[in-house]
């Protein structure tokens, strides 16, 4: 899990920032904060070891077990010298130092995913603290990372419940400390579940409780950690002026830290929160789509990629992840499937697996669409469980009262000031006055209650109309989801079709024994199967753009005759035998301001569509204008199979078919609608005609007097 990596990488990165002063040591070498070089390291835990059998007391073993401790960081030998401190530090009654064992072990085992044992120390803690009748801060520090722990295991619930006891704790015993790690858990939380909006809301508080707490171990560090949750929530929220803002905070922070650092020459740490930084950066501004920003962006973040990071690692996956959508969205899919792979291979995200699917579905790889969209159901399904999300909300309400508990305390002291300063006032004020002030308080009383029934009324009206707009789009979420299992049932067969006629004719066309005249006629066939592909796809894609406004018309003067007769040329080879193509225009110049090539594709649409359902008789394609010479009537006649009244109400809707055995998915006649809609004309069935079927296209038109038409034969 990201979340998780991205924790055990501060725990292990902080873990040696964290400097006991309680015996104020004065020896250079344990003073540093930083990991010294591995040869260093290994001649200062040789020296150490050797120094401990010869300490004259168990308190004088305090310093050294606490430096061999840092020195063995995230080694099983670190275990080992924190189990020492903290026995030691118990015998001499060192409790701060106790303290400190513990928080580290309890740390050690949540980054190796150890349940059992992190709940061990957790609870050593909580005994001390409770024999001692103190709460100290490592106790909110263990009892977070028990409720992190459980939430990255997936258990939701008990997750919940351990952060809301841990909030009533610090609520009730108003722990500023307490509340910062509440509400840094809750914003996890939020963030798990992608609540994002909250999880600003709570990462802030923490923020803003941070201001007022004196005692905090590494502020500076846990002001960066803090503000780096926020500012991943706060990118996926969209609300760029927020997030900008919160970047520069994060960038600032960063800034400042560089030159602390730098000074420690310990620049490992610190690069990889600029690279985290510029990740972020590049993933705001795809947000915007700004891809020139979003590549400026990713190209600093890649040159802080480094390799003493582990596979897994959360600065690493967030770079990839970032990088693969900043190359979908250039363009680059093969790179931008390669880099999202490559995360998934070390944590399985909801939001990676969509991507994914996304990439997957445009290539047309539903069998892998299908099973990633399984996955994605069963994991969104196990984090929005109901009794968890009860649980959130209960927890957030907690939070809210406390709040409102502490304000209204705020204003009662206030208040109670207030009144004590007006009592000598209240003595000399007359009669009248103390009426009047009944009056008004009656008055003020009469007009809240009024304002609240008010409000009442409109919250309810506001819950109703909630409820039925809800009921609303279910019933489109269920038509939506029917309409798309016919469109990818029909989107099979038609592609399967063309799909077997192809490959089954490749085949016998390079067979020794096919001769010329099958070979003639094999290649035919191949290339009729081939355009019902393209057409197919052309469709599709035609359809989506004109729904997204992405399809660009070239609205200009075109004669209408001339479109006609290259529709009528572009479809003449798929007239069946036995049915005669025939044309019948108006004896007038008609101009048509349009784009010629979708009015094109509308006619050729609307005759093949013909073509299909007419097996004798006539088609005619016919043009006149109307009684008032602005408009003009296009009419696709036929005489095949027509179209039944009950029909004709739904035949322009998407996947609508009159024919199941039919080759197509029924989008032609919708694309014939949608372009008859952006060329401000009308698309319609001349019901009045019985013999067959006539679509009637009415657009507005100009005489070009100066073109002589003479009569067209088809």
């Amino acid at each position: 899990m990201r979340q998780k990596n991205r924790l055990n990488n501060w725990i292990s990165i902080r873990m040696g920032m964290v400097i006991v002063i309680f015996l104020g040591v004065s020896c250079g070498s344990m003073k540093s904060s930083t990991p010294p070089p591995a040869k260093d390291r290994l001649t200062e835990i040789d020296s150490l070891e050797r120094l401990l059998p010869d300490c004259p007391t168990i308190a004088s073993t305090l310093p050294l077990l606490r430096r061999l401790a840092f020195l063995y960081q995230q080694q099983s030998e670190m275990k080992v010298y924190n189990e020492r401190l903290y026995e030691n530090a118990m015998a001499v009654d060192s409790i701060s130092v106790a303290y400190l064992g513990l928080k580290n072990l309890a740390e050690y085992y949540y980054d190796q995913s150890v349940r059992d044992s992190l709940e061990y120390y957790c609870s050593l803690v909580d005994s001390i603290a409770k024999a001692r009748h103190e709460y100290p801060n490592v106790l909110f520090d263990v009892k977070s990372l028990s409720c992190q722990d459980l939430l990255w295991l997936g258990n939701y619930e008990l997750a919940m419940s351990e952060a809301m006891d841990l909030y009533r704790l610090a609520s009730n015993l108003d722990h500023r400390y307490g509340l910062l790690r509440c509400s840094e858990t809750l914003g996890l939380i939020y963030q798990r579940i992608r609540r994002d909006s909250d999880a600003v809301v709570s990462f802030q508080e923490s923020l803003d409780l941070l201001k007022d707490i004196k005692d905090v171990p590494d502020i500076m560090d846990t002001k960066v950690r803090l503000t780096s949750y926020q500012l991943e929530s706060s990118v996926r929220t969209k609300q760029y002026a927020s997030t900008e803002r919160i970047l520069g905070q994060y960038k600032a922070l960063l800034d400042e830290q560089y030159k602390i650092y730098q000074e420690k020459n310990d620049l490992l740490s610190i690069k990889r929160e600029y690279w985290l930084l510029y990740s972020f950066y590049t993933s705001f501004y795809l947000s915007q789509g700004d891809l020139e920003n979003a590549k400026r962006s990713l190209d600093q973040a890649s040159s802080y990629a480094d390799s003493n990071w582990v596979e897994g690692d959360y600065a690493i996956n967030t770079y990839l992840a970032v990088k693969a959508r900043y190359h979908k969205a250039a363009g680059d899919i093969p790179l931008a499937l390669h880099c999202i792979n490559e995360v998934l291979e070390t944590e399985r995200l909801p939001e990676d697996i969509q991507f994914k699917a996304d990439i997957l579905k445009e290539q047309g790889l539903l069998g892998e669409v299908m099973a990633l969209y399984d996955e994605l159901y069963s994991t969104l399904t196990k984090r929005r469980g109901t009794s968890f999300l009860r649980q959130v909300n209960q927890l957030r309400t907690l939070h809210e009262l406390h709040e409102k508990e502490l304000k209204e305390t705020e204003l009662k002291e206030a208040g109670q000031r207030i009144a004590r300063k007006q009592d000598l006032l209240i003595f000399i004020l007359s009669i009248s006055v103390v009426l009047l002030i009944l009056l008004y308080v009656l008055f003020l009383y009469y007009r809240h209650l009024r304002s609240l029934k008010n409000q009442l009324q409109r919250e309810k009206e506001l819950l109703l109309e909630s409820q039925r707009q809800l009921i609303k789009e279910k019933t489109r979420a269920e038509e939506a989801s029917l309409m798309k299992s016919a469109f990818l049932a029909n989107m099979s067969h038609e592609v399967r079709t063309p799909l077997n006629a192809i490959v089954g004719f490749s085949g016998l066309l390079v067979e020794p024994s096919t001769d010329e005249e099958e070979r003639k006629e094999y290649s035919s066939i191949i290339r009729n199967n081939t355009d019902l592909m393209l057409n197919l796809v052309n469709d599709v894609l035609d359809l989506s753009r004109m729904e997204t406004g992405d399809l660009h018309f070239d609205i200009k003067d075109h004669l209408l005759l001339v479109c006609c007769q290259m529709a009528l040329e572009s479809v003449r080879h798929r007239i069946p035998d036995g049915v005669k193509l025939t044309f019948s225009p108006a004896g007038e110049p008609i101009v048509v301001h349009a784009d010629n090539l979708r009015l094109q594709q509308l006619l050729t649409n609307l005759l093949t569509n013909a073509a299909k359902f007419t097996e004798k008789g006539e088609i005619n394609l016919s043009f006149q204008l109307e009684p008032d010479r602005k408009k003009v009537r296009i009419a696709v006649t036929d005489t095949g199979a027509g179209i039944p009244l009950e029909k004709q109400a739904t035949i322009f809707n998407r996947f609508e078919k009159l024919d199941d055995y039919k080759p197509g998915v029924g989008l032609g006649l919708s694309i014939c609608l949608l372009i008859a809609e952006r060329l401000d004309g009308a698309l319609f069935i001349d019901s009045s005609y019985t013999d067959g079927a006539r679509f009637v296209l009415i657009l507005s038109c100009e005489i070009d007097s100066s073109i002589y038409n003479p009569p067209i034969e088809v």
